[in-house]
């Protein structure tokens, strides 16, 4: 059985199954095509799902990119966390606001300062970090940014979108981050999409370097 016949047989089989006619063994064994009417009347029926579905697509669509940007920068964050861990050393990331990106840096350079030229990215490479930078141009319509829902710990202003004191997030070797802003909250990272919504990547515990993301659901910022 070939797969046009197979595709055939399914919608003649469906067409029966409406009009209160037709079995699985009639579907399989029928030889006859279908015919115009039938033809027509399963386009219209596609035509009517596409419909439907389009308006939830474009509900959907800017929603998930947010989610997995936000997903994206909580991954870096873990990344960086554990290259600390593993090599025994500092580790960091650095926000770029204007440039809608950031890059996972695995050492200072030889100034041993973070935010300078020579700082090195986690896979080598020096400033402009062709290799080892991240861009939210990879998902159309987000930025930084929480469409003015203010922060989630204290209701606080966002500002530019990320609250991490120079823009930086820093991991030491024991898996603590730094340096700390408020109460044990180092900062965070919101993103949010052209649609009104909003979410949150933040290091909350200095004493374990915890990652939570977190999102906008209405009311307020939730898992």
């Amino acid at each position: 059985m070939d797969w046009e016949y197979f595709v055939e047989r399914a919608i003649r089989f469906f067409i029966n199954k409406m009009k209160g006619k037709g079995d699985v063994k009639s579907w399989i064994k029928g030889t006859e095509g279908l015919t115009i009417i039938e033809l027509t009347v399963v386009m219209g029926i596609l035509a009517v799902m596409v419909m439907i579905s389009i308006p939830n697509i474009g509900r959907w669509l800017p929603r998930y990119r947010l989610k997995s940007a936000v997903r994206d920068v909580a991954s870096s964050m873990h990344l960086a966390r554990l290259g600390a861990i593993k090599e025994n050393r500092k580790w960091a990331i650095q926000f770029y606001v204007n440039q809608q990106g950031y890059v996972i840096l695995s050492s200072p350079g030889a100034d041993e300062t973070w935010g300078t030229n020579d700082d090195i990215g986690y896979k080598g490479d020096v400033k402009p970090w062709e290799l080892s930078a991240r861009y939210l141009s990879d998902y159309p319509n987000v930025g930084f940014g929480d469409n003015g829902y203010g922060n989630w710990f204290d209701g606080g202003e966002v500002g530019d979108g990320v609250t991490f004191l120079n823009n930086r997030v820093e991991f030491s070797p024991d898996g603590t981050a730094g340096p700390d802003r408020l109460n044990g909250i180092v900062g965070s990272t919101y993103l949010q999409n052209n649609r009104g919504d909003a979410s949150c990547a933040r290091i909350r515990f200095t004493a374990t370097g915890a990652i939570e993301v977190v999102h906008w659901d209405g009311s307020g910022w939730n898992p």
